[in-house]
């Protein structure tokens, strides 16, 4: 893959390969969604509980359709799917769910530096997946348990199924009963695994300190398996990762590029990408963090 850094700092460029989306300096969000306060006891409950969520479509079928076409286009353009993130729709998408965000994290949480998407393809071998077994952060991401420090959201733009690589997740009810912190996910017990089908538009998340991953996909998928994910902390407490940015005023689109490609190399031992990207993500002044 020969990259022409020039080209990623090109908004021309990539405001043509996506013409139904936008990037702007500063995009203006639609307001966010309103969550019944009921909805939000219980996903509260199931948090402190099993350490996750697992909610039902919460975002329009047109707002999924346009991301979902967006990553394709990337895709078969022949770059990775996490270049959304130049769009300014992936942002508002998620930004639908500051309401949602704001009760879990406090009013003035911090989108961390940490993204990606995913297009897994059918695969006729089962050679494809997403990441394997992994934690996104192995310190404290709880205060007692009843104040999240940090929470990762994953939301399906197709419907994931065990066919296509849909999320699995260790319960953190059970992940409390082991003797021993769990070291290699050879230590987790296979019974104790839940498999977590999600209809695309579902919103799923977990404290960051639950170990979790995603399936192989099949021959016998119906559609790839379309994702997009974000991690998001409470400002209260010390960044995990500075910088925090504030969701509402996301990244320049200059920036944006080069944190995606910062993310690269900050990923490559779950998922191997062009080296080439990686190389160009420095030559056009990426700061990791």
């Amino acid at each position: 893959m020969t990259i022409d850094t020039r080209r990623l700092l090109d908004l021309s460029y990539w405001k043509a390969l996506n013409p139904h989306l936008t990037i702007s300096q500063s995009p203006s969000f639609r307001p966010p969604l309103e969550i019944e306060r009921t909805r939000l006891d219980h996903i509260s409950d199931t948090l402190h509980h099993d350490g996750y969520l697992h909610q039902s479509p919460l975002l329009q079928d047109k707002d999924i359709a346009a991301l979902r076409l967006g990553i394709e286009n990337l895709v078969h353009a022949g770059w990775p799917a996490a270049f959304i993130y130049v769009y300014d729709q992936v942002w508002d998408f998620f930004y639908q769910l500051n309401g949602f965000l704001s009760h879990f994290l406090g009013d003035r949480y911090g989108l961390l530096p940490h993204f990606w998407a995913w297009y897994i393809d059918k695969d006729d071998k089962g050679t494809t997946s997403g990441w394997p077994p992994h934690v996104d952060y192995s310190g404290e991401c709880a205060f007692f348990d009843d104040y999240l420090i940090s929470l990762s959201l994953w939301i399906p733009l197709t419907d994931a199924t065990p066919e296509n690589g849909c999320m699995n997740i260790l319960p953190l009810s059970r992940q409390k009963e082991y003797e021993t912190p769990i070291k290699e996910p050879t230590d987790i017990l296979l019974q104790d695994v839940r498999c977590l089908p999600a209809k695309a538009g579902s919103v799923l998340g977990w404290r960051q300190d639950l170990w979790h991953w995603s399936g192989r996909s099949s021959k016998y998928a119906t559609e790839p398996r379309i994702s997009l994910s974000l991690e998001f902390q409470n400002r209260a407490f010390d960044p995990l990762c500075p910088p925090l940015y504030d969701l509402t005023s996301p990244p320049a689109p200059e920036q944006r590029i080069r944190l995606i490609c910062g993310q690269f190399a900050k990923y490559d031992h779950m998922e191997r990408v062009a080296v080439e990207l990686e190389q160009a993500g420095k030559e056009i002044g990426i700061t990791q963090t």
